[in-house]
């Protein structure tokens, strides 16, 4: 069992210092990694969305292309 020692110079470099110090970077990169996931669904819901509004919009047949006037 590693023990916290109270001497501030010795603490820093020490191997508790280090173990949590750690751990608080592994849990700030595991949270960084679920929030970019979750972006990364927002987009592709979104992109979805887009391409089946895309996919309605487009004509059946041939476009009969812009009007002229006259």
């Amino acid at each position: 069992m590693m023990m916290a020692t109270f001497h501030h110079e010795t603490a820093r470099g020490g191997e508790v210092y280090r173990a949590a110090r750690f751990a608080l970077l592994t849990q700030r990169i595991v949270q960084d990694i679920k929030r970019t996931d979750a972006a990364a669904e927002k987009v592709e819901r979104a992109l979805t969305k887009l391409a089946e509004a895309n996919a309605l919009d487009e004509p059946r047949t041939g476009s009969p292309g812009p009007r002229r006037p006259g």
